[in-house]
C-alpha cells in the first residue's frame, strides 16, 4: 500500500486552486489543519481548533510555501495517533487527507 508523502502530495496538487483549504478527516466530520510539526521523517498535520487556538485554516498555497524546505520524501501524518495518510480528495473547496 502506498502512502502519501509530500512529493506525490506536491504533484498531485499542482494543478489544483491554491485557495482550497486543508481538513482531516476525523470520526464523522471534517476538522481545519491549522498547525504543521516536523517529527523526524514526518510532517504531523494537526488541527488545534479555531476556538482554543485562534488559528485560521491552512490554505493550500500557505501549506506550499511553509513545507517547501523539507525533503520531498518526507511522509504525512495526522496527529491522531501519527497515522500515515494516504491520501486525499476534494469536498466542496476543501482538501480533505484520510
Amino acid at each position: 500500500m502506498k502512502l502519501l508523502n509530500l512529493d506525490e502530495f506536491y504533484r498531485a496538487s499542482a494543478m489544483l486552486n491554491p485557495k482550497l483549504t486543508l481538513l482531516l478527516s476525523q470520526a464523522h466530520h471534517f476538522v481545519p489543519v491549522n498547525q504543521l510539526t516536523i517529527a523526524s521523517d514526518a510532517l504531523i498535520l494537526e488541527s488545534a481548533g479555531a476556538s482554543q487556538s485562534g488559528l485560521a485554516i491552512m490554505r493550500l498555497d500557505q501549506f506550499l510555501t511553509r513545507t517547501s524546505h523539507l525533503p520531498p520524501t518526507t511522509d504525512l501524518r495526522t496527529s491522531n495517533h501519527h497515522q500515515l495518510v494516504f491520501g486525499f480528495r476534494i469536498v466542496n473547496k476543501s482538501i480533505v487527507f484520510y
